[in-house]
């Protein structure tokens, strides 16, 4: 179960509170309360809710039952395909999936999928009688994608590329906010900093979900009419997959000018800029604004000035796993988009 709230309320819950809640009739509430004749699935949800509310009344027993049938009827694993880890967000990701997975009563499974497993054949082999569902952590091939569907489990998704319809008829899928915060941080910079020249790093086309900051962008230069400099626009890192440092070196070091501020896809990239300016030019770095996204700064990095977002990233992770814990126990339910907030920090 998830952890209980404040037991400090402006008043006592009740019975009928709760029953309001979950849109159940005062006597069903009443009953699975005090250990009448309710299904286990009633049971189980009724002192889960009267948990979180604060029910002063709830019997310690009856909570300890349900947390050992909870563990009983969903014994198994949850399957979480990953392709890199060198980023404080995926840790994080990952600790808030384990976190979730274990409250739900199941186990997780991490699998780092081999790039030469195309069509999902190797990872579908991996796969234990005892798996519930899948996670999909980071972007993969639609081929290896619908490889993977063949086992006919629920599966959630983090972030999609941004042409794959395909993923829509597959599975649920979870995105973080980026267009809105990535407009509020580029009008801040603009009107509160007074930048006129930006340079954008991140790869627009590498996933719905950079685009959609890459849009935000655009759509905050183009009220405040900015003029943008098409040669310091950098959407696409070439070769690679993404804006190593190796890549980010070589862009900041063949930049015609050094901008006003350079507004990267996330705390990563910015945290390269930083390090690439400081490279090329040790006064540029002080004067120049750069922005990030996910807030997974280290406190003592050099840079600390750098404007980005404060994404939950844990609380993302537990929310991808009641996205396929709630597909494995309502298999029918209508497929759906999920968007977490985010929240600039300036």
């Amino acid at each position: 179960m998830a952890e209980r709230g404040s037991e400090i309320r402006m008043r006592k819950v009740t019975i009928q509170d709760i029953a309001a809640q979950m849109g159940l009739s005062r006597n069903t509430v009443a009953k699975a309360l005090s250990g009448g004749l309710v299904s286990p699935q009633t049971r189980q949800a009724v002192v889960q809710k009267a948990w979180q509310m604060g029910y002063a009344k709830l019997d310690e027993n009856l909570v300890e039952e349900v947390k050992n049938y909870n563990r009983k009827i969903n014994t198994g694993t949850i399957l979480v395909l990953f392709n890199h880890m060198q980023s404080m967000f995926w840790t994080r990701a990952l600790a808030g999936i384990s976190s979730a997975v274990n409250d739900e009563g199941y186990r997780m499974q991490l699998h780092v999928v081999d790039e030469n497993d195309k069509d999902g054949s190797e990872t579908l082999r991996l796969i234990a009688n005892d798996v519930k569902g899948i996670i999909f952590l980071c972007i993969f091939p639609v081929k290896f994608v619908k490889g993977v569907s063949r086992a006919k489990l629920p599966m959630t998704f983090f972030n999609t590329p941004v042409n794959a319809q395909e993923y829509i008829e597959l599975g649920d899928i979870m995105n973080m906010e980026g267009f809105y915060s990535m407009n509020r941080i580029t009008n801040y910079i603009i009107k509160e900093k007074e930048c006129e020249r930006l340079a954008y790093i991140g790869y627009a086309e590498g996933s719905r979900m950079i685009q959609a900051r890459y849009l935000g962008f655009l759509n905050a230069c183009n009220y405040n009419k900015i003029q943008l400099d098409a040669k310091m626009q950098y959407t696409n890192p070439g070769a690679q997959d993404c804006f190593s440092y190796a890549v980010v070196e070589e862009i900041v070091n063949n930049m015609p000018y050094i901008p006003d501020a350079i507004v990267c896809e996330d705390d990563d990239v910015a945290k390269n800029v930083s390090l690439a300016l400081l490279q090329r030019d040790a006064q540029a770095v002080k004067n120049t604004v750069i922005t990030g996204f996910n807030n997974t700064l280290e406190s003592d990095f050099f840079k600390n000035d750098i404007v980005t977002v404060d994404v939950r990233i844990e609380e993302m992770g537990r929310r991808l796993v009641k996205s396929v814990v709630d597909r494995v126990n309502n298999p029918t339910m209508d497929l759906a988009f999920h968007t977490l907030a985010t929240y600039p920090r300036f």
